[in-house]
C-alpha cells in the first residue's frame, strides 16, 4: 500500500503528508514520511463519519499533527477541513481513511481530487 499511496497522493506534489489508516483498529497501512496520528484525532474523524453534521457545527474541527482544521465539508464519505496554512481531506472506504494534508503552497483542488480517487479506487476493490 505504501507504493499506492505514494503514486497516488505524494507524487503529485499537492499533498505533504499521507496515510491509510484501517479503521477496525486504526492501524497504518501506509504513510509518507513523518506522518504522526494519534488515537484521539483518529477517534474524532471516525466520530466525523458517524455524525458528520455535528463536527461541522460550533467551534468543532479536526486537530491533525498539532493543527486545528475547521471543516469546510463533511459527509459521510468525505470530510474537506482547511485552516490560514493548509488544509486537510479525508475520504473513507469500506475499511480505510485515506488522510492527504495540503499546504499553501499546493492546488486544494489536485489534493481533493487524488485523494477522492485513490479512495474510489479502494471503494471498488472493496477496501
Amino acid at each position: 500500500m505504501n507504493s499506492l499511496l505514494q503514486e497516488a497522493l505524494i507524487q503529485t506534489k499537492h499533498i505533504s503528508q499521507a496515510a491509510i489508516i484501517r479503521q477496525k483498529d486504526g492501524s497504518i497501512k501506509a504513510k509518507s514520511a513523518n506522518f504522526q496520528f494519534s488515537q484521539e484525532e483518529l477517534d474524532k474523524i471516525t466520530n466525523a463519519f458517524v455524525s458528520p453534521r455535528d463536527l461541522r457545527t460550533g467551534d468543532n474541527g479536526i486537530v491533525f499533527m498539532e493543527n486545528f482544521y475547521k471543516p469546510v465539508r463533511a459527509d459521510k464519505f468525505s470530510i474537506y477541513a482547511k485552516n490560514e496554512k493548509s488544509g486537510l481531506i479525508i475520504s473513507k472506504t469500506n475499511l480505510h481513511y485515506i488522510v492527504g494534508a495540503y499546504d499553501a503552497s499546493m492546488y486544494a483542488s489536485v489534493a481533493a481530487e487524488a485523494v477522492e480517487k485513490l479512495a474510489e479506487y479502494l471503494r471498488s476493490k472493496d477496501k
